[in-house]
């Protein structure tokens, strides 16, 4: 049921165990009404190691219909795209967002407690960030824009050297922001390099306008687009570098609201956020290069492999 989408839970499972009992005329003295408990079920999984529980991740229905085909015709265009590029010249790129909320974590309390609170300043308020990296490890200079009408230069102070800063009215990345991160960011880190570069990303219509590939063909740069609704399986700073920077930015951000200063802010200053950004990426360089690369690997950018993807 899992391999197809539809995992069962502990109370699924409990009545599955009910049904098969009772439709073989089998009745256990030790179930209620044949239904066992959660210890049997406990029990049932020690017993048998090649099950286990894991927390599920929601996947809309889109997502969920990718098929082979698309796959397909994505890693064959892939394959011509990438024929004879060393790996330090194909790059990825993608968005995301560092929130201002720390999120929850496993606390001592009481036994039988319900309400188990903690009290933190916190907001739904977040900071978007793009970043880019190539197969061979070497990750870019992050480029950051912030929700708001002006850009004050105290907010782009004492960041991560080489980071880019802009604001938009979303505070997501439209096309003019994306323009001048690729002009700025993207566009120096690659131009350089020898022989043909390429470029992977997603097919947002705010990443793609005429001056953007004008400047690809100018600079001898292939652009590829990721599949609608594959990022999931295709994106490979989402599969496995996203997850433990965030990870890493919620301890960093839970430090800091703790701390004297931060306890006295509703929400994180501006100012503030290219420091504690800085810090972040301090963070993350003890282990970018094996998170990047085993991105590149796990969608099969490099090396390629569209069966391992297909699978």
């Amino acid at each position: 049921m899992a391999d197809y989408g539809f995992p069962v839970v502990k109370m699924d499972f409990r009545y599955a165990v009910k049904s098969y009992l009772d439709k073989k005329g089998v009745h256990i003295c030790q179930f209620k009404n044949n239904l066992p408990g959660y210890e049997w079920i406990k029990a049932f999984l020690k017993r048998h190691e090649n099950l286990a529980r894991r927390i599920n991740s929601n996947m809309k229905k889109v997502r969920a219909e990718v098929d082979a085909s698309l796959i397909e015709n994505y890693i064959d265009n892939l394959k011509e795209e990438v024929k004879d590029v060393p790996p330090n010249n194909i790059f990825n790129y993608d968005e995301t967002n560092l929130t201002d909320d720390p999120g929850n974590k496993k606390v001592i309390c009481k036994r039988g407690a319900k309400y188990v609170e903690y009290i933190c300043n916190f907001s739904i308020s977040a900071t978007s960030i793009m970043m880019a990296r190539n197969a061979a490890g070497d990750l870019l200079s992050p480029y950051v824009v912030y929700r708001a009408e002006h850009l004050w230069s105290t907010w782009t102070e004492n960041g991560p050297e080489g980071t880019r800063y802009n604001r938009s009215e979303s505070g997501w990345f439209d096309a003019v922001c994306f323009e001048e991160e690729f002009q700025s960011t993207l566009l120096p880190g690659v131009k350089n390099l020898d022989g043909p570069k390429v470029i992977i990303g997603d097919n947002l219509s705010s990443h793609i306008s005429l001056h953007v590939l004008k400047l690809c063909e100018e600079n001898n740069i292939r652009f590829v687009c990721l599949p609608p609704n594959s990022t999931h399986l295709t994106q490979s700073l989402d599969v496995a570098f996203f997850g433990p920077m965030k990870r890493s930015w919620r301890d960093i951000l839970r430090k800091w609201k703790e701390s004297d200063s931060g306890s006295k802010f509703a929400t994180i200053p501006k100012d503030l956020f290219p420091r504690l950004l800085k810090e972040l990426m301090a963070i993350l360089e003890e282990k970018r290069r094996d998170n990047l690369t085993a991105g590149f690997a796990k969608c099969v950018i490099h090396p390629l492999n569209k069966q391992t993807l297909l699978d």
